[in-house]
């Protein structure tokens, strides 16, 4: 190889690292340093410098000054590593590294303010508008179920046993076969999460969360929406009886030697769309 080819593939390399350490640097990741950059900003944080300046201003009178010490960072840039994080699934690990801060002082950062942007902001998230979803369902889902509004499943996530025999017996799940908390999550055609239940006990089953959760209810879902469901889920007279909505899971062999083709045929469909719910969980549960 000749020596200029090697020149300028060591300026390329020197270059690109150059950009790496430029991009890691703490000092970058603050953010008076993307301030005015509306383009790097909402690459970072998923919103612009305006919006961010307004959620601060709304946010930042219910917090405390903290005392000064080396790894404390401002209150501004406390949600803006925050938001970071929500956009770029970052570790904490990671962020500690990069704001030299120790691990549990970044994850107190993070779960100071998701608790905070919760309480303060969550009657913001409001179920979408049916022109909306329809307008953006994925041709795919239209074909088959053009009045699709939700798709819904349960999560359960293993946490120790309780002490108290009670909470124990409460929160064991046979299915898991181990202590859990179960939530009942919802997500739009498109894959954004409309609806989160309170946590129950893993003892409770899937049908009694739904009900409990006021998920059935016609301020919610109006006649001919259409919901799909694993199998499991027994309550289409609810959403029929109080909504006019049509519940879709696929078929159930109790009580049958075997499905019918046609049966199969939509069983089939119907799980060709559900499957999309557990991605959304998936993605929950690593985040």
């Amino acid at each position: 190889m000749k020596s200029s080819t090697i020149c300028e593939l060591n300026g390329t390399t020197r270059a690109r690292l150059e950009m790496l350490e430029k991009t890691l640097d703490a000092s970058n990741l603050t953010a008076s340093a993307v301030q005015g950059n509306d383009d790097k900003f909402q690459m970072l944080t998923g919103i612009t410098w305006e919006i961010f300046e307004k959620v601060f201003g709304l946010l930042s009178p219910f917090l405390c000054s903290e005392p000064k010490n080396k790894s404390s960072l401002p209150l501004v840039d406390q949600l803006f590593i925050t938001l970071v994080m929500l956009r770029h699934n970052m570790s904490f690990e990671l962020l500690a590294q990069l704001k030299d801060i120790p691990t549990t002082t970044a994850i107190d950062y993070f779960w100071k303010w998701v608790d905070l942007i919760y309480s303060k902001l969550g009657f913001m998230i409001k179920w979408q508008d049916r022109d909306t979803i329809f307008q953006t369902i994925p041709p795919v889902f239209k074909a088959e179920f053009p009045h699709l509004t939700s798709i819904i499943d349960c999560i359960e996530i293993f946490i120790d046993a309780p002490k108290d025999p009670k909470a124990r017996a409460q929160t064991w799940s046979n299915h898991k076969k181990h202590c859990t908390v179960k939530v009942f999550v919802s997500c739009s055609p498109v894959g954004s999460i409309n609806f989160l239940s309170c946590l129950w006990g893993g003892g409770a089953t899937d049908v009694h969360v739904v009900r409990e959760s006021g998920f059935i209810s016609s301020s919610l879902h109006m006649p001919d929406d259409q919901i799909l469901a694993d199998r499991r889920f027994l309550f289409h007279e609810d959403l029929a009886v109080q909504c006019g909505a049509e519940l879709l899971t696929p078929a159930s062999t109790k009580g049958k030697k075997q499905l019918s083709a046609r049966e199969l045929e939509t069983s089939r469909k119907i799980s060709s769309v559900r499957v999309h719910i557990e991605r959304v969980i998936g993605l929950l549960k690593n985040r």
